[in-house]
Parts: C-alpha cells; structure tokens; sequence
C-alpha cells in the first residue's frame, strides 16, 4: 500500500532571481515553506511516490531545485528548453530521481481544443494504470488550469467505475493562497474531500431511487464510524434481500428502519441528513397496515425503477396475499397459498392467470409464443391498475 499524492504544476512567475515561495498549513501542523504545495503535502502527509503533471512551460527547474536538486547545470539546461518550449518528458527524468521512489513527471498539452483534452486525459489514464489496489491517493488541485481538477476527478471515477480499481481517495486538497494576507502570510490548506463524498452519496441516492440498488447506499453507510455495527448490518441485509425480492425480509427492513431513521435526521454528517429524506420516503412508503398493500408497493416501486421481471413476480404473490388476507387465511401458511391461487386461476374477473403466465415464461426463460417484451412492458401499466383495485378493495 502507498500513499500517492497527483498534483500539478503552474508556470509561476519569478521575482528577484526566483519563484514566489508560499507558506503552507495543514491541520495545525508546522509551516513548510516552499515554492510547492506538492513539496508541503509530501511532508504533512508521509507521501511515498509523486505524479506531478505541467505543461512544457511549468516551472519544472524550480521543482528540481525545491525537492532537493544541486546540480546548477541541470537547473538551467531545464529553464532554457522551458523558455524555447522545447521541454520534453525525458528531460524530466532528473526531476523524478529528486522527488524519489516511483515519482514520475507527466506533460500534458494546454487543453485548448478537443484533441488536447483528450491527449491530457490519456496522461491521467496513465497514471491510473500505476495505482495498484489498496493505495491511497491524495489530489491536489491547487495549481495549473482548471480543466485539470476536473480530470483528477474523472480519472478517479474512470479508475472506480471502469477500472474497478480498489484504492481509496484520502484527500482533496487546495492551497487558499487568496487568504494569506489575512492569515498572517500563512496560506491554509483546506481539504475538500467533503466535495468527492457528497458527489458518492448523490450517485448512490440515484441508483436507489431511479434504478432500486441500495448497494451503494450501503457501502457508504457502512462507512459511517457513528452508526452501530447492528444498524449497518440492517441496511446491508435490505440491499441483499431487495436484489432477491425477499419480500418478508424486507417487511422485516422497514419495521427496523424506522427505529434508525431518527438517528440518520440527527447524524453528525451533513450528507446523511441530506439524503435522509429519501430513504424516509421509500420507508413511509412501505409502511403499510397489510402485507398484500406492502408487496403492491414493493411491485410498483420496481416498476418504476424498470425491473420489470421483479414486478411481474412480486404482483403475482400481492394478489394471492390479498386473497388470503380476504378469506381469513394465513398467508404465510403454504396449503392457504395454493387455496387462493388455484381461486384466482379460475376467477376470469382478475388478471391473476395473465400476470402468471408472463411471470413464469420470464422465471423459467421459456421459448413461448406469449412473449412479447414491449408489450409485457407496456401492460404493466395496466395490470398495475388492476391489481391496486383488487389489494384496496375491502371484503
């Protein structure tokens, strides 16, 4: 495991023989005082490899001079090839060799048009390749243009997302020189990882409400040092029972979750108060006085999130529950089921033997002539509103 900081490098501006020198912050640690924010947070946070990024115009001979380079000859052979912008990476090598380990130096065009995008955006891809799984990594976006915070940032959902990559961010930072008149000449380092994690927490309230995964949902929960291990376990038993439509164990979910949902509206992390709101109300939602009501709610709500399967199968057992409920039977006893379904198979008044046959030709991928995908979609609609009259009506 190691700890990688990407960072990138601006072009500066000299003033008596050199780069203006900055004097940095972080959590009350001691000041370092350096030409680089890299530099400061190499120390504040134990760095092992650097992947700093600049154009052929950054001051690349201040940063081989700031990590520690003597050599005025090296110094100088980079400031000219800056100046005639002849600058290649492999005059960078020096420069990796002074910032140690497995630091690498990265060129990368202005950005100025489609194509400069995308030849930087490879430059990140690059770097991507050389996290290995189990690394921390540290961003910083304090310098250089601000196309490229967007693609530290792209670069780390790429790495998540298509990747599947398994390191962890441990920090955004920006260097506030902006306040350094007002802070005693001290400029703060602020962190704004709180950026990257509620971007998670709205992609996962997403998923949630307009695709029903909660997985998401769950890992960022568990997450959470404030909530007790039996909480976190009662959200990631929901995500696995509602990938199985467990219907009973997800009854079971809202009966606990409305015991936790107090604490989410009170949590210390602002996130969670804000995205509190929809989880409340998917659990008002499922809170309903019968069985048959929760199990149509459970199969509209995954109509709604398009899986269509899960609602053909979860509206069959709603209407043989409601039957049940109708006829004083226990639905949970096997025997009762059978009674009212073989009543709803030859009840032609109720949509129960058409809801039945679409349900088992998709459960057992049967090759019938009943299936027609784009209508068994567009029915649903239909059947929905069918069965809503069947569940509400009272005996």
């Amino acid at each position: 495991m190691a700890k990688i900081l990407i960072s990138s490098l601006g072009t500066g501006q000299k003033k008596d023989g050199g780069y203006r020198k900055a004097k940095y912050q972080l959590d009350n640690k001691d000041i370092v005082e350096t030409t680089f924010i890299s530099k400061a947070l190499k120390e504040f946070l134990k760095i092992d490899d650097i992947f700093l990024v600049g154009t052929n115009g950054s001051i690349w001979d201040s940063c081989y001079r700031e990590f520690g380079g003597k050599d005025e000859n090296i110094e100088l052979e980079l400031y000219e090839k800056i100046e005639s912008k002849s600058l290649t990476e492999n005059d960078l090598f020096t420069v990796n060799q002074q910032m140690g380990n497995n630091s690498k130096c990265f060129l990368i065009d202005y950005g100025l048009n489609e194509d400069e995008l995308w030849s930087n955006f490879d430059k990140y891809i690059q770097i991507l390749d050389t996290i290995k799984d189990g690394d921390i990594v540290y961003l910083d976006i304090s310098h250089a243009f601000r196309s490229l915070a967007l693609m530290s940032f792209l670069m780390v959902q790429f790495g998540f997302g298509v990747k599947n990559k398994k390191f962890t961010i441990g920090g955004i930072y920006y260097g506030m020189l902006e306040v350094a008149g007002e802070n005693n000449d001290i400029t703060p380092i602020v962190d704004l990882k709180i950026f990257y994690d509620l971007m998670e927490w709205i992609k996962a309230i997403d998923a949630f409400k307009n695709y029903g995964h909660a997985d998401l949902l769950v890992k960022l929960f568990e997450q959470e040092a404030d909530l007790e291990h039996q909480e976190k376990e009662i959200f990631n038993m929901f995500d696995l029972n509602l990938s199985l439509a467990n219907m009973s164990a997800l009854q079971k979910f809202i009966e606990n979750a409305k015991r936790i949902l107090p604490k989410l509206k009170k949590h210390n992390n602002p996130i969670i108060k804000l995205v509190s709101p929809d989880i409340v109300t998917f659990v008002k939602r499922m809170d309903t006085k019968t069985q048959s009501k929760f199990q149509f709610e459970l199969a509209s709500w995954f109509y709604e999130n398009k899986n269509y399967a899960l609602t053909y199968t979860v509206l069959v057992e709603a209407m043989v529950t409601k039957e049940c409920e109708m006829e004083k039977l226990d639905s949970t006893n096997k025997e009762h089921r059978e009674t009212s379904k073989n009543y709803l198979w030859n009840d032609e008044t109720k949509p129960y033997k058409e809801i039945v046959g679409i349900r088992n030709d998709i459960a057992h991928q049967r090759v019938s002539r009943k299936i027609d995908t784009k209508k068994n979609v567009d029915d649903l609609k239909d059947y929905l509103s069918d069965v809503k009259q069947f569940i509400n009506r009272e005996r």
